[in-house]
């Protein structure tokens, strides 16, 4: 039989690389996207749109992109894509997190079954999942800290 305490050490382990990593990605796009301006205005005072280093070629491109306003009149927005010729671009979606929730209260309401209306399109799955909390039950630290002593 496995050893809990060692499963638990390398599974918290995993969550904290996971989190290592997760803080390490924002941090590196963060400083990728101050390199990529700072070379794209290094390129265009040298007045040098094209580059070969390192038998890659790094070519200047003016873009641009376009983001929804937050908080904006979504009706409103909608309906302006639409009336453009644009509706077939909306695309309904719905979170997992929050399909989840509704899911979980449906199946709450209907004795533990998912309502058949749902079945040719939600498939659930069981697992077992473990939870991990700061610790903070003190007759908990203390009978760990005795045993430790």
């Amino acid at each position: 039989m496995a050893d809990i305490f060692l499963l638990i050490d390398e599974y918290k382990e995993l969550l904290d690389e996971k989190d290592r990593l997760k803080d390490a990605t924002t941090k590196n796009n963060k400083i990728l996207e101050e390199k990529r301006k700072e070379l794209a205005q290094a390129m265009i005072d040298a007045e040098s749109p094209r580059i070969s280093r390192g038998g890659f070629l790094y070519s200047l491109q003016d873009k641009t992109k376009y983001n929804k306003i937050g908080g904006c009149d979504e009706n409103g927005f909608f309906e302006t894509l639409e009336e453009h010729g644009l509706g077939d671009i909306i695309k309904r979606t719905v979170s997992a997190q929050t399909l989840n929730g509704a899911m979980a209260g449906l199946v709450e309401e209907n004795d533990g079954k998912l309502p058949e209306d749902f079945e040719e399109f939600i498939k659930p799955y069981q697992y077992y999942d473990v939870g991990k909390r700061k610790e903070t039950n003190k007759a908990a630290k203390n009978a760990k800290q005795k045993k430790e002593g």
